[in-house]
């Protein structure tokens, strides 16, 4: 690596972590005086708050800080005249931008790999510790349909994996007529398939004749069912908030294909984890076509003015399309996919002009 790379790398990193730091305090502090009333007693719970709300607001502050953060770094060059004096030694703007864009494709890249993991549950674990003072959490009065079943659950513990007061309703191939009712009182999800405690069976006979009882019944402690029936999945299709992994929004997709359910939702949430995080550095290369060589002909003030207003518009509609679609008003591949696409192709066009510079 070169000394003028490890140079505009640690420029623009100093420049990052300063911004990014400072608008996560900024963002937890007003959280916290929001939640002033409503925080819990105990000290542990308040620190797992402010670490799970620092994460959280990561999803809006590191998009926004990667553009700030070039910015920043590109009026103190031009102030000190230093962009000036690597253009004169021959850098070509592209030469200067590159290890910038490399390194902003990089914290994406690894931001998205993130959501594929717990971190992107750290909204729902806030609420939790406001809401209800502890890290467990439970749904209550569930009903679905999986495959052949229905199934309702009176409280189901995504985190925990498990549920209790299960009732399952088992109909015939055509779904014409309930051949069995099983209920159990707790139940455990283990090795993908739900293991019922003390399950009562209630088998209802096919053939209905006269002086025949029609039901039969039977008592098993264990009793298997539900295979590949994930609690989390399940938690996601019902949470009105879209707080969900890449991993599980694309298991929760697979599990709706087949039961030919309404994926608009999950389609919308998958890909706003994956494509929404791209915006940041696809901006970064259009601002760059707007860069100046000089400070003397130009108006810094108004140049940099443009810039943040160009990335905060562009930001405000592209999240506005985001949430537009996971609330149904807008087809995901429209709102979310085109606009990206769009995005990235004025993108490309400009910086390959800066190169032809």
């Amino acid at each position: 690596m070169s000394l003028f790379v490890r140079h505009i790398s640690f420029l623009y990193l100093k420049s990052f972590f300063i911004l990014f730091v400072s608008l996560e305090c900024f963002f937890v502090s007003i959280d916290l005086v929001k939640y002033l009333d409503k925080l819990p007693s105990s000290a542990n719970l308040i620190v797992l708050l402010v670490c799970y709300d620092f994460v959280y607001a990561s999803n809006f502050i590191l998009p926004l800080t990667l553009i700030l953060a070039q910015i920043v770094l590109l009026v103190s060059l031009l102030r000190n005249s230093q962009w000036t004096a690597f253009l004169a030694l021959g850098y070509s703007k592209a030469r200067i931008f590159f290890p910038i864009f490399l390194i902003a494709f990089s914290i994406t890249l690894f931001y998205i790999c993130l959501n594929a993991t717990p971190f992107a549950y750290a909204k729902e674990r806030v609420d939790l510790i406001i809401e209800e003072g502890f890290l467990g959490t439970y749904k209550s009065g569930l009903f679905i349909k999986y495959n052949n079943t229905y199934i309702y659950f009176a409280r189901i513990f995504p985190f925990l994996q498990s549920a209790e007061g299960v009732k399952i309703y088992e109909f015939s191939e055509d779904n014409a007529e309930v051949v069995k009712i099983i209920e159990a009182p707790k139940a455990e999800f283990f090795e993908g398939q739900w293991i019922l405690q003390d399950a009562q069976i209630t088998t209802l006979a096919k053939d209905l004749e006269l002086g025949k009882t029609p039901l039969s019944f039977e008592t098993q402690e264990r009793y298997i069912t539900l295979e590949g029936f994930k609690p989390k999945i399940l938690d996601n299709i019902y949470e009105k908030e879209s707080n969900v992994s890449i991993l599980d929004a694309y298991e929760a997709i697979l599990l709706l294909n087949e039961q030919g359910a309404l994926t608009h939702k999950v389609r919308a949430t998958l890909y706003s984890l994956i494509f929404f995080p791209l915006f940041a550095p696809l901006m970064m290369m259009c601002l760059s076509y707007w860069t100046p060589n000089s400070n003397r002909y130009v108006s810094l003030a108004g140049v940099t003015l443009g810039m943040i207003l160009i990335a905060l518009v562009g930001w405000g509609i592209f999240f506005s399309l985001t949430r537009f679609s996971i609330s149904g008003f807008l087809q995901p591949e429209l709102s979310i996919i085109f606009p990206t696409i769009f995005l990235a192709l004025i993108s490309f066009f400009l910086f390959f002009r800066v190169m032809r510079e």
